[in-house]
């Protein structure tokens, strides 16, 4: 499918998608009724959506276009609702967390449909595996040269933004010592990681067409990159994050990349450079391995410091323009995260330390999920 033109969006509007969990109680296993639930919503849902992800223990919510966080929480707080009332009447549960602690990926089963079924089998096992759930976040863009700029800017805060989120340090019923493993879980698929550097709309639509040409991709939905433009909508999206445990955090997070976006369209305060992405893999292995911990290296100067001390003085810069997106509350809510070493994954691993079991964290994490 040729690459659409790029829809020219009213800056800095909002979209986000959360993968959610569906879980089986009492033994709160992922259960397999997205199709279900799914289909109980019909007619039900009149802003936003309710969707299929890869396979039928995965069940996405996403916004419409948001001017701010404000109406991005309203519409996310009313999908809530309408999930968690079909999940009721079903004697199902729904969470939060970027991976289940103990589900087993031999069991999941893709959703029904002729694109996912042709993805299966190219990848095989590898589209099990990927029932691990994430945020992605649409930033609005006016044109597509903004949008090229925004996917290498916003780049540079990739680890920033998977600290933030960090919520999955468990798999497969063992702790893995990272504060998000899922991000590892698509290190074997070929498109895993940043775009190919493009220094402007022509070049990646160059880019686009040598894909398209060698079958190697149908539609942009087959490049999972980390941060994308999305010409149909046109957005710059990121793709990184963990779902959170609650919507707050969710909705913090999402602030703090918009108004990252409009500093940086506003004062293009680096010339991008392919040489900018000679440490991406590093920074971003410390902020999955490490969290708010993890060691960040300037590719420029070389010089390091933890991402928590790095987005500290960040959150200064950024004031005045989440002020103008009415996001300031995004902004202190990251703030306390940071000062307060409030992480989703420390409060995963702490429940496990004080003698929780894993059945009883997921029981806890849909408690969270529906009140927070």
């Amino acid at each position: 499918m040729p690459l659409s033109d790029f829809v020219h969006s009213d800056p800095y509007t909002l979209g986000i998608e959360l993968e959610l969990q569906i879980i089986n109680p009492p033994a709160n296993d992922l259960s397999q009724d997205s199709s279900l639930l799914i289909e109980s919503l019909k007619g039900t849902v009149t802003e936003g959506e309710v969707k299929h992800d890869i396979t039928e223990s995965m069940l996405e919510i996403a916004t419409g276009v948001c001017a701010d966080i404000t109406q991005a929480y309203s519409q996310l707080s009313t999908l809530r609702q309408h999930v968690l009332q079909s999940a009721s009447k079903h004697h199902l549960a729904i969470c939060g967390g970027g991976t289940h602690p103990f589900q087993k990926w031999e069991r999941q089963e893709v959703c029904q449909s002729e694109r996912y079924n042709k993805t299966l089998e190219l990848y095989g096992y590898l589209m099990k595996q990927a029932t691990v759930f994430g945020q992605h976040v649409h930033v609005g863009c006016e044109n597509e040269e903004d949008a090229i700029y925004l996917m290498h800017g916003l780049s540079r805060f990739v680890p920033h933004v998977i600290a933030l989120s960090a919520s999955s340090p468990y798999i497969q019923g063992g702790d893995t010592t990272y504060a998000s493993s899922r991000l590892n879980i698509f290190s074997a698929f070929p498109d895993n990681g940043p775009a190919p550097f493009v220094s402007d709309w022509h070049e990646f639509k160059w880019m686009y067409q040598r894909l398209e040409s060698s079958s190697i991709v149908q539609s942009m939905k087959d490049l999972h990159w980390d941060i994308r433009p999305s010409p149909k909508f046109g957005t710059v999206e990121v793709r990184v994050m963990d779902t959170p445990l609650t919507i707050g955090r969710a909705v913090h997070i999402a602030g703090f990349i918009q108004a990252l976006a409009h500093w940086l369209l506003s004062e293009r305060p680096f010339v991008p450079r392919s040489e900018d992405y000679l440490l991406y893999r590093f920074n971003r292995f410390q902020a999955c391995r490490f969290g708010l911990e993890g060691i960040l290296t300037d590719v420029r100067t070389g010089e390091q410091r933890t991402l928590a001390e790095d987005i500290l003085p960040l959150l200064d810069t950024l004031a005045p323009y989440a002020a103008q997106l009415h996001a300031s509350s995004a902004l202190e809510a990251i703030e306390s995260y940071v000062r307060s070493h409030d992480s989703d994954t420390g409060r995963i691993r702490q429940f496990v330390a004080e003698g929780g079991l894993l059945t009883e964290l997921i029981r806890e994490h849909c408690q969270i999920w529906a009140t927070k």
